[in-house]
């Protein structure tokens, strides 16, 4: 079985394997440290939010506005997301299924000083759901790849109608590009579920929301991972940053002449609202057919 075929639907060790994976990246992390004051500047500026899936996750929250909005993070992990979340105003309802983590995250807001705005929740949505109509706004920021696509739905529920959610996601919409990744030296920090999602779950996920925007990155982007302190460009070198950037707006101006090139990007940004109405019959059967694919078989 391909990555790609693995884990569409989790098996019943799903949930044991997730969290012995979790724990143990816990204790990989070392001391937590506050989230520095340029990192926050960066969020809040989001100066170059069309290159980058994060920056443009922030920007369209500014756009709704974040202050004293309801937010639920799914899948928080240590908590840096919440963090920032939090210090740009929102109030934060943090979930997830690692007490591990979540602990983690608890002591980084703590020295970020916003504990008292955010609210952590260890749970595991398919045993627990959330509470339905609660929230202004979802956030899941490379989560929903860890999850079985059939329980999306009861998280979009935890939305009041018309609530926002913003999901950044790793895709694989080419089994060749996929094998060639899995032959780059490069090391993967992945759980034993994990898998990029399908354009089949792309495009069920966007169909339960409406109103949607499905923006894609990491083109030539994906080859950032090659550079020194890629990951530091805010505080790194001027000409690693320079680079990256550079390679950034070239995804950008490819995709904008040549759209079927999205294909073979990395990444994709999923924004939506909740419709006012609640789900429609064909937004249940997008979900069924995906789940259950004889469903999909006419009769």
């Amino acid at each position: 079985m391909s990555r790609l075929e693995k884990g569409r639907s989790m098996g019943p060790n799903h949930t044991h394997s997730e969290m012995t994976y979790q724990a143990e990246r816990a204790t990989q992390l070392g001391d937590v440290t506050a989230t520095p004051d340029y990192i926050i500047d960066r969020y809040r500026r989001c100066t170059h939010w069309r290159l980058f899936p994060k920056e443009f996750m922030f920007k369209r929250l500014h756009d709704i506005g974040l202050t004293d909005k309801k937010v639920l993070e799914f899948g928080c992990g240590e908590g840096v997301i919440s963090a920032q979340l939090a210090r740009l105003g929102a109030r934060v309802t943090a979930v997830d299924i690692s007490p591990e983590l979540i602990a983690c995250a608890e002591r980084r807001t703590e020295l970020d000083g916003v504990r008292d705005r955010i609210e952590f929740v260890v749970r595991d949505i398919v045993t627990t759901p959330l509470e339905r109509n609660r929230f202004d706004v979802l956030v899941c920021h490379a989560v929903l790849h860890h999850v079985d696509m059939q329980f999306v739905p009861n998280l979009l529920a935890s939305l009041k109608p018309g609530g926002l959610a913003v999901m950044i996601e790793p895709i694989a919409f080419s089994r060749s590009l996929q094998r060639l990744r899995d032959l780059v030296p490069v090391e993967k920090d992945v759980s034993p579920d994990e898998r990029q999602l399908s354009k089949a779950e792309v495009d069920t996920i966007a169909g339960l929301l409406v109103d949607t925007e499905v923006t894609f990155f990491n083109l030539f982007g994906r080859l950032s991972r090659l550079f020194p302190h890629c990951n530091k460009i805010d505080r790194g070198h001027p000409l690693t940053k320079m680079a990256l950037i550079s390679l950034h707006r070239i995804d950008r101006l490819l995709l904008a002449l040549c759209p079927f090139l999205t294909r073979w990007c990395g990444m994709v940004a999923i924004v939506g609202h909740r419709s006012p109405g609640g789900r429609s019959q064909a937004q249940a059967r997008r979900v069924g057919a995906l789940t259950n694919p004889a469903a999909a078989c006419p009769r």
